[in-house]
């Protein structure tokens, strides 16, 4: 067991977050004009500077107004699907509403991928969103995936939402907070920085400050030529004790002349949270700065927006209430509540859940030793599992996530099957994925011919050595191809994708037929001679004989130390 966990862990991943582009002061490079056509067809031309939400200019035929074009890499990088990351890209129009997407490139499994780029029910779910992934009603909708595609999916929906600004980002200002910009602080005090905010508290626990870098709230204000962030520090009654210029994008020396300008910053300074949220400067008749009206206007008319938006993501009490001491009691309740809450729960995965507890019941009470019992549950599986939600487990699903993480929130039910299927062996002696829950194995066993059956062929002991090579040979050379080529779609070697029936690759299609086809005559003949992800289980069962070193731990050794020499020259 450790020692396929350390193979799989030193499986490299296919994707990176810069991957999709050169991430620079803009975000991302710009997309190629080919890309944008697909989206836009009568593009003349793209900018290659992008504007302060990391958008693109593009011209058209007719000189119209332009259309804006973005991407969703780097902050897409963290929503991963089957086996990595899916980059979209979003065609906006002149008033930054979603007029159409398209897939840009992704590190998943090419059915996946192509699953979802030809649904247009999943795409048009967010045509009609504007900035911060609100639609007309001012609600960010929940996305309903692909149907077969669900991770792949899902994860480019997060995508999609995070590079709105369903979530506070900035690609301006994206550096954290650092602690030389705190300031001075006691050495008896508790300095915690969760950014985009840091806490200062007393040695008893009281809070003393709280400081708020401002760039994940308003990047959008430009004064001469660009928007400022600022550092905001209120005192424990969260009044503004104390406001300065961070980092700005507007020339010089304009930001100088309002950084120098204590007046300036003394008419803003003493307000509470509450109250700079309905200020309005206008009305207050604050005055700019000299030789810098639109810089310092600028930063005024952004400090409303700032404090309205952190009141409704929470207000200050959202990074200053005190969270209960790790690893006890009410940390846990809280850690679980909140994990709950991201976890998306979807028909597809009650089914399989409800269908895992019936295994874990039906099991312990023997029902499965009734033949007509069997039958059901076997046709159930097949039904469930293959047809309906697709949940089948293969070498690219496990390999791929071992090598580009697990976005387990989005595909729970697929989660609790592979868990079952991992742990299960080891754990218990038994293969319950196998004998119970895999569609294909389900088939065989109900097309199984007797012993007295005319269909039953009987391979000779020759050519059932020969063919017992198979499963574990198929299982290191996609080990060996996903080391050496991390990108290569090793889906193909086994025939589980055929049950993605929709969009099917035809290799799956042609290996689960035959397959199927050899079942007849051969009992369960592909299971006990040409699966590599059964095989993979099977060696992972605790067996008496399991101290015994085989010729496959020979094998898992030879893989290893190839693996080890690999890392180590890369």
């Amino acid at each position: 067991m450790l020692m396929v966990a350390t193979l799989l862990g030193l499986l490299p991943s296919p994707h990176s977050s810069n991957t999709a582009g050169r991430v620079d002061g803009e975000g991302s490079s710009p997309p190629s004009i080919d890309a944008v056509r697909d989206l836009i067809p009568d593009a003349t031309a793209r900018e290659e500077i992008a504007n302060e939400k990391g958008l693109w200019a593009v011209q058209r035929d007719d000189n119209s107004q332009p259309l804006w074009i973005a991407r969703t890499m780097p902050i897409a990088a963290k929503a991963l699907g089957y086996r990595g990351p899916t980059e979209a890209i979003l065609a906006l129009d002149s008033d930054g509403v979603i007029t159409r997407v398209g897939v840009l490139q992704s590190h998943d499994t090419d059915e996946h991928v192509a699953a979802v780029e030809t649904d247009n029910d999943f795409l048009s779910q967010f045509i009609g969103l504007s900035w911060n992934a609100k639609d007309n009603n001012g609600d960010t909708p929940t996305i309903d995936g692909v149907s077969g595609a669900t991770l792949t999916s899902l994860a480019m929906a997060e995508g999609i939402l995070a590079r709105l600004g369903a979530s506070s980002t900035s690609l301006l200002f994206n550096k954290p907070l650092r602690v030389s910009e705190i300031g001075e602080i006691s050495e008896s005090a508790t300095l915690n920085i969760t950014d985009p905010v840091a806490t200062i508290r007393s040695p008893t626990g009281v809070l003393e400050s709280i400081i708020i870098r401002t760039g994940p709230f308003s990047d959008e204000v430009i004064g001469y030529q660009g928007p400022t962030e600022l550092i905001l520090s209120f005192d424990d009654n969260a009044k503004l004790r104390s406001i300065r210029i961070r980092e700005s994008l507007d020339n010089e020396p304009y930001v100088t002349y309002v950084r120098d300008e204590d007046y300036f910053w003394n008419s803003i300074q003493g307000k509470t949270l509450s109250e700079l949220a309905s200020w309005n400067p206008v009305d207050e008749g604050v005055e700019g700065v000299s030789g810098a009206t639109m810089t310092s206007l600028a930063i005024a008319e952004s400090l409303p927006q700032i404090a309205a938006k952190i009141e409704t993501s929470g207000g200050l009490e959202r990074w200053t209430l005190l969270r209960p001491p790790p690893w006890s009691w009410a940390w846990a309740r809280e850690s679980l509540a909140e994990t709950y809450s991201e976890i998306r729960f979807s028909a597809r995965d009650t089914a399989v859940i409800c269908l895992l507890v019936l295994l874990g019941l039906t099991t312990k009470m023997g029902w499965m030793r009734q033949r007509r019992l069997r039958l059901a549950w076997l046709t159930l599986t097949v039904i469930v599992i293959g047809f309906w939600t697709g949940n089948l487990i293969s070498l690219s699903l496990i390999m791929g996530w071992a090598s580009s993480g697990v976005c387990w929130t989005l595909a729970i039910g697929l989660v609790a099957i592979v868990a079952t299927a991992l742990a299960s062996p080891p754990l218990t002696r038994g293969n319950p994925y196998c004998n119970h829950l895999c569609p294909h194995g389900a088939i065989q066993q109900l097309v199984r011919p007797s012993t007295k059956s005319r269909r039953h062929q009987t391979l000779s002991p020759r050519w059932a050595k020969r063919l017992f090579v198979i499963a574990p040979l198929t299982l290191v050379v996609a080990y060996l191809v996903l080391l050496f080529w991390p990108t290569t779609d090793v889906s193909g070697v086994e025939p589980f994708h055929a049950y993605l029936w929709p969009m099917a690759a035809a290799s799956s299609v042609v290996l689960c037929v035959v397959t199927l086809l050899v079942s007849l005559r051969v009992p369960m003949a592909y299971c006990r001679m040409g699966c590599p992800t059964g095989f993979l289980l099977g060696y992972l069962r605790r067996t008496s004989a399991s101290h015994r070193i085989t010729r496959y731990d020979m094998g898992l050794v030879s893989l290893l130390a190839v693996s080890l020499i690999k890392v180590w020259i890369s």
